[in-house]
């Protein structure tokens, strides 16, 4: 009895080591090349080509200097773009939701029905039609062709969200709130939104983060060189004048994940809050 017991104990304690090597692969796999891009961006371009595989000295701090005056303009069109959608992309989700949510009206199953099927179009399915509209209106190479498709494409999943917030929020608030008389913009602007704030956050995160990562329509639409986004305007600026400086172009990178770095170390407690406190109310 005891022999089946250690050996049924060297037979887990080996699969345990096992499971621990397969982590340990896998967290290498993702770290690496974190690593590399960081010790790859003090590098001189001589140094890089030499010993890319790991990290050597001197450093060199003037490649930051270098990349930092590229991008400086791609974060603010990046910060003012992403914080006017964020906004916009709040307040007609939050709205819109309250609509669906606390009023009753001829249609609305169908209307909510419509704006949730929209979350299973692929983005790619409505890109040429989307160019063809802003073309016809004259909004190409402009902010509010970077800012409209935010606030109405990330309204699709804002109103999803914060509908089942707001159908869980007991009626009788409302009731009291209408007997005192309150309207139903009272109801929303007194009662439903500070309510909702933890989510708002989150949706707010997700739509700064989204911003941040797109460059595929602002390359489409944006031809001013001024007025590109960070990720559209890395790609192009690096490509085209460092594309033979890859040290500069790790600290352009570098450079360009230090807001969402500090967007996730400050605002990492209401994001996991927000998506927390959603789902116990779904």
């Amino acid at each position: 009895m005891n022999a089946k017991l250690v050996m049924k104990r060297a037979r887990i304690g080996f699969f345990q080591i096992l499971l621990n090597l397969i982590i340990l692969g896998l967290l290498f796999i993702m770290l690496y090349p974190l690593a590399m891009t960081m010790w790859n961006a003090f590098k001189s371009s001589i140094s890089y080509e030499n010993t890319k595989w790991y990290p050597t000295l001197p450093l060199r701090i003037n490649n930051f200097k270098v990349a930092y005056r590229q991008i400086w303009r791609f974060i603010l069109n990046t910060v003012f773009v992403g914080t006017v959608g964020a906004v916009g992309c709040l307040f007609i989700s939050s709205i819109s939701a309250f609509v669906f949510a606390r009023m009753r009206f001829p249609g609305r199953k169908l209307l909510y029905a419509l704006v949730i099927g929209l979350m299973m179009l692929p983005g790619v399915l409505t890109l040429v039609p989307s160019y063809s509209i802003y073309r016809f209106f004259g909004l190409l190479d402009s902010y509010t062709v970077l800012i409209l498709p935010n606030i109405i494409g990330g309204s699709v999943f804002g109103v999803f969200l914060l509908t089942a917030f707001f159908e869980s929020l007991p009626r009788d608030i409302f009731e009291a709130a209408i007997i005192d008389g309150a309207g139903d913009f009272t109801c929303y602007y007194k009662i439903s939104l500070p309510l909702c704030m933890p989510i708002m956050g989150t949706l707010a995160i997700m739509k700064l983060v989204d911003v941040w990562n797109d460059y595929l329509w602002p390359m489409i639409t944006i031809h001013d060189y001024t007025k590109l986004t960070i990720s559209a305007g890395i790609l192009i600026s690096f490509t085209r004048q460092y594309s033979q400086n890859m040290p500069v172009t790790f600290s352009g990178y570098l450079i360009a994940s230090i807001p969402l770095i500090l967007l996730f170390v400050f605002a990492n407690r209401y994001y996991i809050d927000g998506l927390i406190h959603n789902a116990i109310k779904m």
